[in-house]
């Protein structure tokens, strides 16, 4: 089972954020939330688990202590079970790594930027000493995987600024960094008013492969790079179709057939309002599932299609991709061993993804 649970406070909303969260929110609230997690988390056997945000490393070491204590108390963990925990910088003490580093053996350290300037233009109340601190800490834990997220094609960022924090992010020691490209959504402030330059991005974009890579540092999905084992486990079960058990509001879970997504409010959660469910059929969860894949470098073979639940025929997946392929000339790669995008097929997921939709 791979487990996500959503943590929905932090100290401020970012500009570019478009998750689900409350800023500022009363200690009683925090409390409520958990006290409702702990009715609610079903005990089973955990492979993977995700603790994302908002800012989980928000809650206070009592609060912490408590949500620890819930995980604990309802799984169960296999022996190499991969336990993640979202971080923003100036949330993190030395007493909070310690007993972070005490169940977790990933966290992901959300930096956007080594840059104070831009992180100011994208709502980002960090100084550098909280990120430098924060850096130091995590380092001297000693955490098993550790991972940057930074940010590009930010508003007034140029292509130097950017390899900069490529080649600093890289010298944090972190063996797997995720970098993403400002995406103008609705829901995020700078939503309304970004918009994106697309020439830039594909030059940053192939910026970050060339640098990262000199590190050790490789791509193996569009936004992800990460050193040798490093890979994200979760993420990869997820995009490969793995049941996925979701808690907390907005978090959403995939049973295999349904996709389930908590209503995004603290206080509608708390009160039992009713999810929403999105049906899918049969055809077309396969076909979503065959597409999210096709995300990373690896892309499918015959028997990674085989143990998504409900798997057609993979002549059938061959027939598909290549009819997709008649689309977009020379982005997929077809072969009775595999499919996956190439290089340039990278660059058009999104328009792939939806031709195979």
């Amino acid at each position: 089972m791979n487990c996500y649970i959503h943590v929905p406070f932090c100290a401020s909303k970012c500009g570019y954020c478009a998750f689900y969260s409350e800023a500022v929110p009363a200690g009683t609230l925090i409390e409520a939330y958990l006290d409702h997690l702990e009715k609610t988390v079903i005990p089973e056997r955990v492979s993977t688990l995700y603790i994302g945000g908002g800012t989980p490393t928000y809650l206070n070491v009592r609060q912490l202590e408590r949500f620890i204590g819930i995980l604990r108390e309802k799984f169960t963990f296999e022996a190499d079970a991969e336990l993640s925990i979202e971080a923003n910088p100036e949330s993190l003490t030395e007493e909070k790594v310690g007993l972070l580093r005490g169940f977790f053996n990933r966290i992901s350290l959300g930096i956007q930027s080594f840059d104070g300037q831009l992180r100011r233009r994208i709502g980002r109340k960090c100084s550098d000493e909280a990120l430098e601190k924060a850096i130091r800490l995590i380092r001297e834990a000693d955490f098993l995987h550790w991972n940057c997220d930074l940010i590009y094609s930010l508003p007034d960022e140029s292509r130097s600024d950017w390899e900069r924090d490529l080649h600093s992010a890289a010298e944090t020691g972190a063996d797997h960094i995720s970098c993403y490209s400002l995406t103008p959504e609705r829901s995020a402030i700078l939503g309304q008013t970004f918009e994106v330059d697309d020439e830039r991005e594909v030059k940053m974009y192939h910026a970050a492969e060339k640098i990262l890579s000199q590190y050790g540092i490789k791509r193996y999905e569009i936004s992800n790079y990460a050193r040798d084992n490093a890979r994200c486990r979760h993420n990869m079960n997820v995009w490969r179709g793995g049941i996925l058990r979701g808690y907390g509001p907005g978090a959403a879970d995939f049973d295999g057939v349904d996709r389930h997504t908590e209503i995004e409010s603290v206080t509608g959660w708390l009160k039992g309002e009713a999810c929403s469910c999105d049906h899918i059929p049969a055809e077309a969860r396969l076909n979503e599932i065959f597409a999210v894949n096709l995300r990373t470098i690896d892309g499918w073979t015959p028997d990674l299609w085989q143990m998504v639940p409900g798997a057609d025929d993979w002549e059938k997946r061959q027939i598909i991709a290549a009819k997709a392929a008649s689309t977009y000339p020379g982005c997929l790669q077809i072969s009775a061993s595999g499919i996956k995008l190439s290089a340039d097929g990278l660059l058009f997921w999104n328009e792939i993804a939806a031709e195979l939709l």
